[in-house]
Order: C-alpha cells, then sequence, then structure tokens
C-alpha cells in the first residue's frame, strides 16, 4: 500500500534547529555561511557528506569558502578547495550541479516534490500548495492568512481542513489564501490601506547602537603598544565583537503566535500562572511596538526544585535568545557579572560582556540563580553590579571592569531571579524586581508536568519514538509525591531499566526510590 505524507512550511525555531544539528554532524560548518531554504535542508545534507567524501583533513582546517543560501527559490552553492587537484574540482562542481538540480525538485518551502524543475531558471519551482504564497517559513505564511483577515478578503474563522493524515492543514496553505496573495498586487485601493494597521509592512528587525566605534578603536590602538598577549588579547575582542554585527546588535523579537507560546508555557509550567500573566502583559505591549522581546527584572521566589530556572530556561528556547545562569551562592565577586579588573594580568570580561558582545542579539535571558544565598559581606560585593544593570538607564552605559575604554549598552538584557526567600536581598535590588511568588506545584500538576517532561524526553531523543506515548496511570501516581526537579532523573533511570528489559513502557518497579532522605550514598566508609 503506498504510504501519504504530508508536507508542511517549517517554523524559524524548527530550521535553526536543524541547522544546528546538521553543524554538530558537520563541526566544519560552523564558521561557513549556511542558509538554504527550509525545503533544501535535507538536499544540502546529502551535498555536505558527498563533498567530505572528495575532502582531506586539511581541507576542513583551511576552507576558504562554503556558502549555501537561497536566491529567488533555488540552491545556490559556492565551495572552495584548498590545492585541490583537477579531478578533484571537476568532481566537485559536478556534486554542486547535482545537487541543484535536486534542490529543484524540491519545493523550497515544505520539501514536497514538484516535477519539472530547472536549476539553470531564474526562479525556483514551488508546489502546488505553496506556489502562489509569499515567503518560506510557517510564521511568514501565517502573516498572509492575518492580512486577508484584516482586509475582509477572507472570513474571520474558517474551519480547517484536514490533510491526509486527518491532521488539520497549515492555514497559510489554504487554496483561498493563495488566491488572496496572488491578488494582493492587484488591489486598487490604497487610499484604505492606512486605515487598517494590521495591513502595514512586516516590520524590520529592530536594531540599537550597541557600543561607541570610536571607543572600540581606542581599545585596540591602545593595546597594540603593550606586551604581546595582552595586543592579541584586544584584537581578539574586537574581531569577536565585528565579527557579531560592529557597534549595532539586534533585539530578538516575538513570534507571530506569542499567545500560543504563552499557553504552552502555562501548560508546561502549571503552578507559574502569575509569572505567565506577567509575562503576557509585557508581550501584549511590545507587539503593538516593534515587537522586541522585553521584560522588567524578575524574581522568583519559591521552595528549591520547583523549575524556576527550568522555566526561565524554557522561555529563552522558545524565544531563541541566548542564555546563561550564573550561580550567586558561589559567586566570590561582581566578576562573574561585570568583569574582574583590568590590571590583574588573568583579568576577564564578565558574563554580560560575553553575551552581549560576541553575539549579535542584545536581549538574551540571564538566570541569577539563588541570589539570596550570595554572601555580601566579602570584601568584594557579588551584587554590585546589579544595581547598574538592573536600572535600565545606568545599563545603558554599562562598562565592564576589564575593558573601561568604552561602555557597552545592558540596557534590554532580560533578567529572571531565583531565590528561595527576599530575606538576605537588599531593598534597593528587591525595588528593582517584579517579585513574585511560585508555590510547589500540588499533586495534579505535578502528574501533568511528569507527563510532559516523558513527552519531550520522547520527541528530544533518537530512541523516543520506541517507548508508549503517554505514562501508565500507575507510573503518573508515583510519580506525584516527587519534586518537579526529581521528575526527568526519575524517568530517565526508569527508562533505562526498562530498555534493559527491551520493554516499550514504564513500569513503577522502573521507578528509583528518590524520596528516602536516609538513602546511603555509594561509596566506602573509612
Amino acid at each position: 500500500m503506498t504510504r501519504s505524507y504530508s508536507y508542511r512550511p517549517m517554523t524559524r525555531a524548527i530550521y535553526q534547529a536543524a541547522l544546528a544539528a546538521l553543524k554538530s554532524q558537520h563541526p566544519w560548518l560552523v564558521k561557513q555561511v549556511v542558509e538554504p531554504a527550509p525545503g533544501h535542508l535535507a538536499v544540502l545534507a546529502h551535498f555536505v557528506g558527498q563533498c567530505e567524501l572528495l575532502m582531506k583533513p586539511a581541507d576542513y582546517r583551511h576552507l576558504p569558502l562554503f556558502c549555501a543560501t537561497n536566491q529567488r527559490d533555488k540552491l545556490s552553492l559556492r565551495v572552495e578547495l584548498v590545492g585541490a587537484s583537477i579531478n578533484r574540482d571537476r568532481a566537485l562542481l559536478d556534486l554542486i550541479e547535482a545537487a541543484r538540480h535536486a534542490a529543484q525538485q524540491h519545493c523550497p518551502v515544505c520539501s514536497a516534490p514538484v516535477i519539472g524543475g530547472d536549476a539553470n531558471t531564474g526562479q525556483g519551482v514551488r508546489c502546488k500548495q505553496h506556489e502562489a504564497t509569499i515567503g518560506l517559513f510557517a510564521e511568514d505564511l501565517r502573516r498572509n492568512h492575518k492580512l486577508a483577515v484584516a482586509a475582509g478578503l477572507l472570513p474571520a474563522a474558517t474551519k480547517p481542513e484536514k490533510s491526509v493524515r486527518g491532521e488539520p492543514l497549515d492555514p497559510s496553505i489554504d487554496n483561498a489564501v493563495q488566491a488572496l496573495v496572488q491578488s494582493l498586487p492587484d488591489m486598487t485601493h490604497p487610499a484604505a490601506v492606512p486605515e487598517q494597521p494590521a495591513l502595514q509592512a512586516p516590520r524590520a528587525t529592530s536594531q540599537i547602537a550597541f557600543l561607541d566605534a570610536a571607543g572600540l578603536r581606542s581599545f585596540v590602538d591602545r593595546h597594540r603598544a603593550k606586551p604581546d598577549e595582552k595586543a592579541k588579547r584586544a584584537q581578539y575582542i574586537a574581531e569577536r565583537i565585528r565579527a557579531a554585527g560592529h557597534e549595532r546588535r539586534k533585539l530578538g523579537e516575538l513570534p507571530d503566535d506569542w499567545t500560543q507560546l504563552i499557553e504552552d508555557f502555562q501548560r508546561d509550567f502549571p503552578n507559574f500562572a502569575e509569572l505567565a500573566e506577567v509575562l503576557h502583559d509585557h508581550f501584549a505591549l511590545h507587539a503593538m511596538g516593534d515587537g522586541r522581546v522585553a521584560w522588567a527584572p524578575i524574581l522568583l521566589v519559591g521552595p528549591a526544585g520547583i523549575g524556576k530556572t527550568e522555566a526561565a530556561r524554557w522561555l529563552a528556547a522558545r524565544l531563541n535568545l541566548p542564555f546563561r545562569v550564573i550561580d550567586m551562592a558561589s559567586t566570590q565577586s561582581s566578576a562573574p557579572l561585570a568583569g574582574s579588573e583590568s590590571f590583574w594580568s588573568n583579568s576577564e570580561p564578565g558574563v554580560v560582556f560575553e553575551l552581549l558582545a560576541y553575539q549579535p542579539l542584545a536581549n538574551p535571558v540571564i538566570v541569577l540563580d539563588e541570589l539570596d544565598k550570595s554572601d555580601q559581606q566579602r570584601q568584594y560585593d557579588p551584587l554590585a553590579a546589579l544595581y547598574t544593570l538592573l536600572e535600565p538607564r545606568s545599563a545603558r552605559d554599562f562598562i565592564d571592569l576589564s575593558i573601561r575604554d568604552f561602555a557597552i549598552d545592558a540596557s534590554h538584557v532580560n533578567w529572571v531571579a531565583t531565590a528561595n526567600s527576599t530575606e538576605g536581598i537588599p531593598a534597593p535590588l528587591l525595588s528593582r524586581m517584579t517579585v513574585l511568588q511560585v508555590q510547589a506545584p500540588n499533586a495534579e500538576q505535578v502528574a501533568h508536568i511528569a507527563q510532559q517532561i516523558y513527552g519531550r524526553m520522547r520527541a528530544e531523543s533518537p530512541w523516543g519514538s520506541i517507548f508508549a506515548p503517554k505514562l501508565d496511570e500507575q507510573v503518573v501516581e508515583e510519580l506525584k509525591g516527587l519534586p518537579p526537579r526529581s521528575l526527568g532523573l526519575a524517568l530517565k533511570r526508569a527508562l533505562g531499566r526498562a530498555a534493559r528489559e527491551e520493554r516499550d513502557h514504564i513500569r513503577v518497579s522502573d521507578l528509583p526510590d528518590m524520596s528516602s532522605p536516609n538513602r546511603k550514598p555509594i561509596g566506602f566508609i573509612v
């Protein structure tokens, strides 16, 4: 029996994850330009594997150029090998040509097969579902549907059709939307467009002036006359800053379906309802503006092990923002945040500088873990830098102690602090944060969280499809007494035990004993 497939557009998040997976399999791609159309990823992956058969070990280290991009819906490839023979060059050209033609046989949006694509034509070919749509990602295609609804060209709510698998098709591939997109260039009432705010052109990515370029040049020039190591360090820092965007940085933006993201967060973290409400307010405000991801500094106060740090990690991952956790309980000075003084021989920039200077987004998520346990009685107060960093006005001109030549704009960092209580946290810091009390989840919420963690383990692991889609009720009942922090460990151990017996499901007997506080550690008694 022939099996039918449903080809769907990718979201940007899934596309970035697929690129990251490809680069992890082929580490030499990390420093190369790899930006094909989503539907051409499989063709590119095969091409990379074929290229490696032609390469020598030295090629991985000295490859001067590898560029895979999308030009007018076509896969564009540029590759150079160092010192290649004529035969290897010809073989490489043959591979490039074969890959270009293979890509033309697949829709650049969803990878569905197309017939008659010619790599020598000026424009690539899309499948029937996407031949009249604009954009490559699911978010872009959905935006066309929203434009249609706002213009009154489509009804506000339509019942989605079903795919051959019985699943709802993406609204962006609806035939009516295709007809709309075809008609948009021919609309004869441009004067009516300004009256519809939703019909404005998609906004450009927000950017900020991250630093003063003259200050960066002064920093490099001042260190040229210093000992070799310091000169190299200054040049290295400057090169990384320029590679990430010179003196400007982008602001990570809310996804088009950010309201769905809030719902997903409430589902996965049911005991963080107050945090979800605060984020919903912030996101709604910024969605009316330039769409940046931003929230005022937040302090999550609650018992240990209830998922405070994991909630922040989840948000950063879904919003595609850089993420870093700083353990404030073990921090002995403000150096991890603000860098160490430049007069020390081993002076290094702090986390804030590294996150902002060495990557292109200016609004990462930084977690200050166990803020209430920081030792403020030390000679160098670990919290000192926060008085500047948590205040947007002063954070705009933040100076790392190891690099005093220029200031950076750290006012867009999204801060999340965690604590078991507010005792021991100075009042001036508390006044700079939104303090939210987080309760430990009840038994029913723990059961729900356990199913969610189990589902993520199945989805993210190569062996996941072997196991049953859901946990047995008896197993869930047993897990209800565990804190969220212990659920993942308990489930991983149980899955391992089930695998040893070649079972596709977990039994209660597979669960390790995580509840006994008097359990003796493994080791020797002296």
